[in-house]
């Protein structure tokens, strides 16, 4: 049941944007459709560089792609020593769990499953490669799995990182769920 809510929520826009390209009389003058489909989701709607420098300690400014390519990404200065911090999302219907088995992770990397409020499911893999960490976090609502990566050079606070990245993939369960439910009531 929630899953097909999440999917009436997800299309509601699409369908609304044709239905609504449809009406009026034959006479007027057809309405121009975007050459390229907006995106759904941006996951900067979920965290801001506050949000971004709390968690890692990274001072940077938001980057949020275009509409049709939404990412977001906080590049500090180099000369910091701070973790870059890129997020991004896609839909999936089959869930994390199917998608999981189609991602290679390395051999000596560390993968655990967070517990995140409200998510259907969460993974964490960390890893060190040269001298940096790595942390990438996945969270899924329904059929949306959102992904956040962390890269810190050395020396980093691998307790700290793990720790922002379960902060941030909350944050990210949290407005999905309150928005696609949001989406559901007003429609």
């Amino acid at each position: 049941m929630r899953r097909a809510r999440y999917a009436l929520a997800a299309t509601g826009a699409a369908v609304g944007v044709l239905l609504l390209g449809g009406c009026g009389d034959d006479t007027s003058a057809k309405p121009t459709m975007p050459s390229e489909t907006p995106a759904l989701w941006n996951p900067c709607d979920a965290i801001d560089s506050d949000l971004v420098q709390d968690a890692f300690g990274t001072v940077a400014k938001e980057e949020d792609g275009t509409p049709t390519q939404p990412e977001c990404r906080f590049s500090p200065d180099e000369k910091t020593g701070a973790p870059v911090v890129q997020a991004n999302y896609q839909q999936f219907s089959g869930g994390l769990e199917a998608a999981w088995d189609t991602m290679g992770q390395p051999k000596d990397a560390d993968v655990r499953r967070p517990s995140i409020p409200q998510a259907d499911d969460a993974r964490l893999v960390i890893s060190v490669v040269k001298k940096q960490l790595y942390v990438t976090g996945f969270v899924q609502n329904g059929p949306l799995i959102q992904t956040l990566n962390v890269v810190d050079p050395a020396p980093y606070d691998e307790d700290r990182d793990i720790a922002g990245t379960e902060r941030i993939l909350t944050a990210f369960s949290r407005h999905a769920e309150n928005s696609l439910f949001a989406q559901e009531s007003d429609n």
